[in-house]
């Protein structure tokens, strides 16, 4: 919706009845919103404005600051918050959490999210009907990285077995909306031009990383859209064959390899102690050696490379 330039057609003030019918809006549409939620995105002592696109797109923003929601309809009913309104008050939307930053990528460059792409919480599947506002967001990030509308109930997404497109992607970070703003930000140090991990340095109420499962990684150092999760059928200027760059969560990877020492000495043999490891800890180890592999021994210059010559 807002990956290209678009010209905004004219900007005005709200007045007070508008002004009071927007939050009173935005309070059916965000139910779980406090009313000082309300207050931090739609301050009542400031002038908000709107700003109204060719494509029927209404982006209504405190004076001066930031885009605080955009409306995705003339009726006024297709409420969502930006991701600046997110940062100020994260609570606002349920999230899903991508199964690792390496997924980032594709969202931040316009691609709808896939089931397959979310990581499952410990208390299970979600509950949610189609049509509804969700954000997306990182392992251990506290902070959003994009907007959408859920494409189907959960209901619907467990009986397709967690399969298909689960969000219409309509705004991100990095996307011509985050960027219209005067003094555009990023919330914390997770937050890079082309993708988004973990917050090395929380200032809040820490959050543990979700064990889930990274991506697998493809000959070519590339994460594959299928494998992340994303759909780019009808994303606009995505590149598939991203590469990987040397980015934090495959060093702390391999930082945590640590291989056996060399203890022979003369001691009297010792009955070893044997531990069947489960196929997913088999599955884990094999990935972990090679991005230790890909780390250690591959240079830029080497890629792409044929998957002959890396099996």
């Amino acid at each position: 919706m807002f990956k290209k330039p678009v010209d905004v057609k004219t900007i005005q003030r709200l007045s007070g009845a508008d002004k009071k019918k927007l939050r009173r809006t935005a309070k059916g549409r965000f139910p779980q919103a406090s009313d000082a939620d309300l207050d931090a995105i739609l301050p009542p002592k400031a002038e908000i404005t709107v700003a109204k696109y060719p494509n029927h797109v209404l982006v209504y923003g405190i004076e001066g600051e930031f885009p605080m929601i955009f409306n995705t309809d003339a009726r006024g009913h297709e409420l969502f918050p930006t991701v600046y309104a997110l940062w100020k008050v994260p609570h606002l939307l349920p999230a899903f959490t991508l199964k690792g930053g390496e997924v980032s990528r594709f969202v931040i460059g316009g691609a709808d999210l896939m089931f397959p792409g979310i990581s499952i919480p410990p208390e299970g599947f979600p509950s949610f009907e189609a049509g509804q506002p969700w954000a997306v967001k990182v392992p251990g990030n506290p902070a959003a990285i994009a907007v959408g509308s859920t494409t189907m109930s959960s209901t619907e997404a467990l009986k397709a077995g967690l399969r298909g497109k689960a969000l219409k992607i309509l705004h991100y970070y990095r996307d011509m909306l985050w960027d219209s703003a005067d003094g555009c930000y990023v919330p914390n140090e997770g937050f890079f031009d082309d993708i988004v991990v973990e917050d090395p340095n929380p200032v809040s109420t820490s959050q543990a990383p979700d064990s889930a499962e990274e991506p697998e990684v493809t000959n070519d150092g590339s994460v594959s859209a299928e494998d992340a999760g994303v759909d780019i059928s009808d994303n606009h200027g995505t590149n598939p064959g991203i590469q990987i760059e040397a980015v934090e969560e495959i060093t702390d990877v391999v930082n945590e390899l640590k291989l056996p020492e060399d203890k022979t000495t003369e001691q009297a043999p010792v009955e070893m102690e044997h531990h069947n490891l489960r196929t997913e800890e088999i599955d884990s180890l094999l990935d972990k050696c090679l991005l230790q592999a890909l780390y250690t021994s591959i240079k830029e210059k080497d890629l792409p490379m044929p998957g002959s010559t890396l099996w």
